[in-house]
Order: structure tokens, then C-alpha cells, then sequence
């Protein structure tokens, strides 16, 4: 482990009109609509979240997780421990963060003191998703071996495997209730468990697409799923598929806005678009990544979107409105 000094990282702000040139006499313009970028990373980023108090993390191909001051735009600290990728993380109780990663462990982090906690295998093959129960007492992690994993944060000791996936395990979200939790990936399936019983709950059928994503409503009424074939969701009371987002494209990460008035979603195409959750109509579309955009998270007090961005940079986004 190893903690960076404040303010050593870079930041480029936008807000000004780019003119560029296309293939060809077309010419194009787009506007740099980013509230700031974060640079640091060494290789793609693939995982962003939001602490309580607005501190934002990302993890990546660098092996490392990394803290920022989104209000000063600058990195807090660095948290090096990974040997591999850092694919998910998450916020948990008592000042605590969790990864994961492709060298299958768990790592509990005391964020702000910038020091591991911790350790708990995860098997034996890649971790790519994670999940933090809403009070923050249980990590819920899946990956390659298609096996979901929950530990008690306080201890690291091991609680539940749940087993029923065909193939990698890529997303995985928490009820509010605590005791449902839902899971998808390549498998074209979306799982839903009573993890504290270890006992499957049902499974709605998404198709042959994989599943990068799922985020739930802080209502815990509709689950959204980001796919190959786009955005979708369903409504949980009755299991039923609700309208997909119009356009959504090939989408990798989804995320609910606090008070659940905003979706936010990630492209394959370097997109980050903003829907209406209520009426599913699309509020802005943002272009500033130079690759594909791989995570999304929303600010606790619903006024940005976090982006981890293939192209090695987190971006911090408007959200229409607030």
C-alpha cells in the first residue's frame, strides 16, 4: 500500500467549443461539457463510487484505487495492493472500502487513513462485480467462476456462496431491504436471491446479450440492466419488462441518481447519456471519453456522474436540472 501526495495528479477542465476535423471536408463540432477529468491512472478505468460525503474512488487497470476531492478536483490518495486489474468497488460501514479484481481477492480498505484492512479469497479465477449491502455490514462479490460470494465486512469472515450461474458473474446490486440480492452476466439470465437463506428467489430472462450492470431504484421498485442490446428494465413488484430506453445502444454501466429521478448509463460508443427515470425519455447525451466508457456512478447529492473511461480518465459530469 502506498498513499500519493495531494494535489500531484492533473486536472483538465472543460466547458469550451472544440472544432474538429472528420475524414473527409465533414467538420464537426462538439462541445466539452465535463465539469472537470480526473488523470492519474495508468490504463483503463474500469469501476467508480461515491462516498457519503461526495469523495469519489476508481479503480483500474493500474492495480490501483485511487481517492479524489471531486469539490477541489484533486486526488486524495492512491491505494496500491492490487496484483491485477481493480474491476468493483464499493463504500462500506465504518470508514470502509471494498475491491475486487482479477487477483480474486477481496481487499477491505480504511480510506481515509489510505491503509489495507485486510483480505478474503474470492476463489480462484478474476472478480469483475461487487456489491455493498445498503448498511454497509455485507460485500457481496462475482466473477469468471460464476459464483457469488458474500462476507461479513467487520471480521472478512465468509457468509454465503451462492452458486447457479453458467458463466461470469458481471453485475450484482443489493435490494434496500438488505436481504434480496440480484445478479446477472453472460449467462442471459437476471438472479434474484434471499442470500441469508443461500436459496435462490427467482430469475427473469434478459437474452443471448451479456449483462455488464445493474442498478437498482433507491425505491427497490424497478431494476435497470446495462446490455449489448441496450438499457433494460423491469418493474420488481410484478417482474414485468418495462419500455427499454429508446437509443440506449450498447450499454456497459448504469447507475440511479439518490433520489431516483435520473438514470445515468455508459456507452460502447464513448457516450454518457441521462434519462428520466420515471418516463424513460433521454434528458442529455455527453461525448468526452475517447474509448469506451466502462462505469457510472452518481454524486449524493445528485448533481454530477462519475465516468470511468477506457481512455485512463474519470470525468466528472452536470447532471440536467440540479
Amino acid at each position: 500500500m502506498s498513499a500519493s501526495p495531494a494535489g500531484r495528479r492533473t486536472l483538465v477542465a472543460a466547458g469550451v467549443v472544440l472544432l474538429v476535423a472528420a475524414a473527409g471536408a465533414a467538420w464537426y463540432f462538439t462541445r466539452g461539457d465535463e465539469v472537470a477529468t480526473l488523470r492519474g491512472h495508468r490504463g483503463p478505468v474500469r469501476a467508480v463510487a461515491f462516498a457519503p460525503d461526495g469523495t469519489l474512488a476508481s479503480g483500474g487497470d493500474d492495480g490501483t484505487v485511487r481517492l479524489w476531492d471531486t469539490a477541489g478536483r484533486r486526488e486524495l490518495r492512491s491505494l496500491a495492493g492490487h496484483s491485477g486489474r481493480v474491476r468493483a468497488l464499493g463504500f462500506a460501514a465504518g470508514g470502509v472500502l471494498a475491491s475486487v479484481g482479477d487477483d480474486h481477492t477481496l481487499r477491505l480498505w480504511d480510506w481515509h487513513a489510505g491503509t489495507e484492512i485486510g483480505t478474503a479469497p474470492g476463489g480462484a479465477k478474476a472478480l469483475e462485480s461487487l456489491a455493498v449491502s445498503p448498511d454497509g455490514s455485507v460485500v457481496g462479490a462475482g466473477g469468471v467462476e460464476g459464483v457469488v460470494r458474500l462476507w461479513n465486512v467487520a471480521d472478512r469472515s465468509p457468509l454465503k456462496a451462492l452458486t447457479g450461474h453458467k458463466k461470469h458473474v458481471h453485475a450484482l446490486t443489493f435490494l434496500p431491504d438488505g436481504k434480496t440480492l440480484l445478479s446477472a452476466g453472460d449467462d442471459g439470465t437476471l438472479r434474484v436471491w434471499d442470500w441469508q437463506k443461500g436459496a435462490a428467489a427467482g430469475q427473469l430472462a434478459i437474452g443471448p446479450r451479456h449483462v455488464h450492470s445493474l442498478a437498482v431504484s433507491p425505491a427497490g421498485d424497478v431494476v435497470a440492466a446495462a446490455t449489448g442490446a441496450g438499457v433494460k428494465r423491469w418493474a420488481l413488484s410484478g417482474r414485468t419488462e418495462l419500455p427499454p430506453l429508446e437509443g440506449s445502444g450498447m450499454a456497459v454501466g448504469v447507475a440511479f441518481a439518490g433520489d431516483g429521478s435520473v438514470l445515468a448509463t455508459t456507452h460502447e460508443d464513448g457516450t454518457v447519456r441521462v434519462w428520466g427515470a420515471a418516463d424513460g425519455k433521454q434528458l442529455t447525451s455527453y461525448r468526452g471519453h475517447d474509448k469506451v466508457v466502462l462505469d457510472a456512478a452518481v454524486s449524493p447529492d445528485g448533481r454530477l456522474v462519475a465516468t470511468a473511461g477506457g481512455d485512463g480518465t474519470v470525468k466528472l459530469w452536470p447532471v440536467p436540472g440540479r
